[in-house]
C-alpha cells in the first residue's frame, strides 16, 4: 500500500499521507462506534442493522477518502505554498471497494465482539440466577425438615411432661436445644461433613433414647477417612427418624437401628439399617416428608451421581442405601463460565 504513492510523491509525503489517512480512519471508527451504539440501543432487526453496517461502510469509505483529500491539500498549501482551492476528487472503483470492505471488516468485528460480550453478560447473570434458584430450593428443602423433627420432639415433651417425667422432659429439652444450635449454625450451607452430619444423628438418637430408654439399640459405625468427605446437610437424620418410627417403635420389644459409613473407589456410602418388620411398613412413607425431600436435595445436588435406594435386605429390616462421589471440598453448582 504504502508503494502505491511513490510514483507521484517523495518518500515524505507519501508517509505523511498514510499517517493522514490511517488517523483519518481511526476518527471515523469513533463515529462509527457511536452511531452502531445507537442502533444497538433501539434493538434493531438483523436486517436493518445488516443494511446500516453495509451503507455506512461504503459511504464511511468515500467520507474517509475526501477528507484525507482536503488534508492533502492543507498539507500542500502551508508546506508548498500551492493556492488554497477544495475540490472533490473522483474515487477509483477499486479504492472505494477496498476502503468499503475495510470498514465492513471492521464493523462485523465491532459487532461481533459487542455480541459477544452481551452473550456472556446474559450467560452470567443466567449461571447467577440459576445459582440463587439453586441455593433458595435447597435452603427450603432444608428448612423442611426442621419444623417435622421439631413437631415431633415437642409432641414428646409433652408426653413426659403429663406424665409427670418432668426429669427426662428436662433432658429431652436439653437435646432438642443442642440439635436447634447445630442446625442454626449450617443453615446456610448445603453440605456438611460427615462428622458433623453424625453429630445431628447422635442428637436426634439421645432424644429418642430418652423416650424409649432400653427399647432402642444404636450402632454407628464410621471409616474415619470417611468423616471429613462432604454430605447434604441433615440427609441421615430423616432416614434413622423412619427406621426408628417404622422399624424399631412398632415392636413391643423394641429393635436397633445400625448407620454405617464408609468410602471406596471414590465414592461415599451411607446406609441406615433397622432390623424392623421389612418394608411393607416403609412403603407408605417413600413420599413423605423425609425421603422424598432426601431424594429430591440428592438430584439438586449432584444430579445423576447419586443413588438413594431403599429395600428389604435378607435378614430382615429396612436398608437405606445413599452412594454418592467423594469430596472433600464444595462442589460449585450453576457455575460461571
Amino acid at each position: 500500500m504504502f508503494g502505491w504513492g511513490l510514483d507521484t510523491l517523495s518518500i515524505r509525503e507519501a508517509v505523511i499521507s498514510k499517517v493522514l489517512l490511517v488517523l483519518i480512519g481511526f476518527l471515523l471508527t469513533l463515529a462509527l462506534r457511536l452511531l452502531y451504539r445507537i442502533a444497538r440501543a433501539r434493538r434493531m432487526s438483523p436486517l436493518a442493522s445488516a443494511l446500516l453496517v453495509i451503507a455506512v461502510s461504503f459511504a464511511g469509505a468515500a467520507v474517509w477518502r475526501e477528507t484525507h483529500s482536503i488534508f492533502l491539500q492543507l498539507y500542500y498549501h502551508f508546506i508548498r505554498r500551492e493556492m488554497l482551492t477544495f475540490w472533490f476528487r473522483s474515487i477509483p472503483l477499486g479504492t472505494l471497494l477496498y476502503d468499503g470492505f475495510v470498514l465492513l471488516a471492521w464493523s462485523l468485528l465491532y459487532y461481533g465482539i459487542n455480541d459477544w460480550i452481551e452473550l456472556e453478560s446474559q450467560r452470567l447473570q443466567i449461571a447467577r440466577a440459576e445459582s440463587s434458584a439453586h441455593s433458595a430450593r435447597l435452603r427450603a428443602l432444608q428448612s423442611q425438615l426442621e419444623p417435622h423433627f421439631l413437631f415431633n420432639t415437642l409432641n414428646a415433651i409433652s408426653t413426659l411432661v403429663s406424665e409427670g417425667k418432668n426429669t427426662d422432659a428436662n433432658r429431652m429439652i436439653a437435646r432438642l436445644s443442642d440439635f436447634l444450635r447445630l442446625s442454626l449454625e449450617t443453615a446456610d450451607t448445603p453440605e456438611i461433613s460427615v462428622a458433623q452430619e453424625l453429630e445431628f444423628v447422635r442428637r436426634y438418637l439421645e432424644i429418642e433414647q430418652i423416650r424409649f430408654a432400653d427399647r432402642l439399640q444404636v450402632k454407628i459405625n464410621a471409616q474415619p477417612e470417611a468423616l471429613s468427605a462432604l454430605v447434604p446437610a441433615l440427609v441421615l437424620q430423616p432416614l434413622v427418624e423412619n427406621a426408628v418410627k417404622h422399624g424399631v417403635l412398632p415392636r413391643e420389644k423394641g429393635g436397633s437401628v445400625a448407620v454405617a459409613i464408609h468410602a471406596s473407589d471414590g465414592r461415599l456410602h451411607l446406609t441406615v439399617i433397622d432390623d424392623g418388620a421389612g418394608l411393607a411398613p416403609a412403603e407408605q412413607l417413600v413420599m413423605g416428608i423425609g425421603l422424598s425431600n432426601t431424594k429430591t436435595r440428592l438430584a439438586e445436588l449432584y444430579g445423576e451421581d447419586a443413588r438413594f435406594t431403599i429395600s428389604t435386605p435378607p435378614g430382615g429390616g429396612v436398608l437405606a442405601l445413599i452412594d454418592l462421589p467423594f469430596r472433600v471440598t464444595p462442589h460449585s453448582h450453576g457455575a460461571v463460565s
